[in-house]
């Protein structure tokens, strides 16, 4: 393995890089894929077998480190509020990986051995994220090879529109972003669905608290709230009396879950999958990109919402 350049040096697991590209430098932080990269990639969970500048067969796989870590000689705060006093940038720009690729990536000190250590992140690769929001851009690199270059810029984009002042007064600092990672994770749809919901009810919040008060805004019905993030978010231009039927059917969802602990029906399971899949594409709005709908999520949802 490449040993590393300074004494702050981290091994990052799970890292899987744009084609041909061999570094990624976000915001002063720089990730070097490792000597044994191809075989470490190969030895991640796959639950296809493609080629993607090599192969790549289907694998149920585990954790590896494929990338080496340099940090910036000084380390800023983080955007989000992760209610730790240690974070620092790096665990933003982790979480951002983790989202655009489907996979859990962190990044140690030092390797975690067989015997020596534990590792309690989840190995498996995410159904849900923001992978297709990224668009290729053909590029080179320093040495003058080419490569996807695309990557690179919209993480730095969208780090750099987090790190705004009017972005973070907004989002109240992106916490409901550290919920979102968790939705995006392997779990039964029960689960992804109720934090996505969770999320739609932060976003009204965050959208209304200058001029409804908490008490005002928890008495509202669920019912408005949903209205108003599918139009705040441009998924629906407006509500109407034939939408109002369909948007009910999802709250029914949500109390079924809420009070029975489970989704009824197949229908359903179908539906709070959908509410979850549109999700990803507000979250991608906030973060100033646009998600490529290719389940054509949002058709889907208007469809189901008019009967």
């Amino acid at each position: 393995m490449k040993k590393g350049t300074n004494k702050g040096a981290r091994w990052v697991y799970n890292l899987v890089f744009p084609q041909r590209c061999q570094q990624l430098t976000i915001y002063g932080y720089v990730f070097s894929r490792v000597d044994e990269y191809k075989e470490r990639v190969q030895a991640l969970q796959h639950l296809l077998t493609f080629n993607r500048e090599f192969s790549q067969p289907i694998n149920t796989g585990t954790h590896a480190i494929t990338a080496h870590l340099d940090l910036p000689s000084k380390e800023m705060k983080p955007v989000i509020e992760w209610g730790n006093k240690k974070a620092t940038a790096l665990n933003d720009i982790l979480l951002l990986l983790s989202i655009f690729t489907h996979r859990d990536v962190f990044a140690e000190p030092q390797p975690i051995e067989k015997g020596k250590g534990v590792i309690t992140a989840d190995s498996r690769q995410r159904p849900f994220g923001l992978a297709s929001a990224i668009r290729y851009e053909k590029g080179e690199d320093e040495h003058g090879n080419q490569c996807n270059v695309g990557f690179q810029k919209n993480i730095e984009h969208v780090y750099n529109k987090m790190l705004t002042e009017s972005w973070q007064k907004e989002y109240g600092q992106g916490r409901f972003l550290l919920l979102f990672n968790s939705a995006c994770k392997r779990q039964i749809i029960e689960t992804s669905f109720i934090t996505c919901w969770t999320i739609w009810e932060i976003l009204f919040t965050l959208h209304n608290q200058s001029w409804l008060s908490d008490g005002q805004i928890i008495k509202l019905p669920a019912f408005e709230k949903i209205s108003f993030i599918l139009t705040q978010y441009q998924i629906m231009d407006r509500v109407n009396m034939k939408d109002r039927k369909g948007i009910k059917n999802f709250v029914k969802i949500r109390n079924d879950l809420v009070h029975a602990g489970r989704i009824v029906d197949e229908a359903s399971i179908h539906d709070a999958e959908l509410f979850v899949r549109v999700t990803t594409i507000i979250v991608a709005q906030i973060l100033g990109l646009s998600l490529a709908d290719v389940l054509a999520s949002q058709a889907q949802l208007l469809t189901r919402l008019r009967g």
